[in-house]
This record gives C-alpha cells, structure tokens and sequence, in this order.
C-alpha cells in the first residue's frame, strides 16, 4: 500500500533584525512552530538562505529562496 500524501502549511513570516549593524527584513518559513529556514538580504540583487542554523546557498529572490527552502526540507523528510 502506498501512503497518502498529506497537506502541510507552510507559513512566512517578515520580522526586522540588525544584521552587520543595519536593519534589515529577514523572511521565516516556518511549519507548525518549528522554522525550517530563513532568507536574509545580502545585498541589493542577492538574498543568503539559512536552514538548520547554517547558511545554505545565495539566491536572487525571496520567492526563489522559498522554493529552494521548501525543496531542501521535503528532500530531508
């Protein structure tokens, strides 16, 4: 028997931190209470994402980091 797929909701969240001493908007994903990664403005054009405390590549979009965040964390399941 194969199993059912399940539904999960992913939420995002936007919340300002200092980071290298501007404040900046740091976008959350976060499954139930539980954040499975956050992407952080570099610079102007590119974004670092961070998943498990680490950081875990560079991408040129907010929307591109929630797939690739999303991507990463279906891949560890």
């Amino acid at each position: 028997m194969s199993k059912k797929n399940k539904d999960i909701e992913v939420r995002i969240e936007e919340e300002q931190q200092k980071v290298d001493g501007q404040q900046v908007i740091i976008t959350k994903l976060l499954i139930g209470k539980k954040e499975i990664g956050r992407i952080v403005p570099k610079d102007s054009k590119k974004f670092t994402l961070e998943m498990n405390s680490e950081n875990t590549g560079t991408v040129k979009s907010v929307e591109e980091g929630i797939e690739t965040i999303i991507r990463q964390w279906n891949l560890a399941e």
